[in-house]
């Protein structure tokens, strides 16, 4: 290959200006297509943001609020009872839900009277907002399903409607707290 006169070969990243650099574009290029090709992994895999939509997590997530979704963070470890999480009803619907994990696999869990009884002990749940109504149960819930209900019980269609949720739907973690403190 025959170099013109004037013209040095560079490195592909060196960072000295030339005026008629023929590669300038090729990066400009390069960094664009890792910039796009990383935003999307991120967002699929690590963090994503989202508004709520509904509800059925009144008063503690109000319906407008923004959140971020730790989309990771169940890899380490399963989802514990009083975490809030986003999942999907079914593998193909698009909507996603944002509600609290009430019951964990191999736990027995009933509702009557109002409350909620796992493993025979009834749960405190200063978070409810109403009392929890139809009476349900005894349910045994099998390995990898959790049992999901909003905080806003009159209103929120959850797991008493649609049965317990396999893990495999479960999206990621909202927390700690809300991360977006402002609309």
């Amino acid at each position: 290959m025959e170099k013109r006169q004037g013209w040095k070969r560079r490195a592909f990243f060196d960072w000295r200006y030339i005026k008629s650099e023929l590669r300038r574009s090729y990066r400009l290029a390069f960094i664009l297509f890792w910039s796009i090709l990383m935003y999307f992994l991120v967002q699929r895999y690590v963090v994503s943001a989202g508004v709520i939509s509904e509800t059925s997590m009144l008063p503690t997530l109000p319906e407008g609020d923004y959140y971020l979704v730790n989309k990771y963070i169940y890899v380490f470890a399963p989802p514990e009872r009083g975490d809030i999480v986003v999942l999907r009803r079914d593998r193909y619907a698009s909507e996603q839900y944002v509600k609290r994990v009430i019951g964990l696999p191999g736990e027995s869990l009933q509702i009557r009277s109002g409350a909620v009884y796992i493993n025979g002990r009834r749960l405190e749940e200063p978070y409810a907002h109403d009392p929890t109504s139809p009476d349900l149960g005894p349910l045994t819930l099998q390995q990898e399903t959790y049992f999901v209900m909003g905080d806003n019980r009159l209103v929120s269609e959850d797991s008493r409607h649609y049965g317990p949720v396999p893990f495999s739907q479960v999206k990621g973690k909202i927390g700690p707290d809300r991360l977006f403190p402002f609309r």
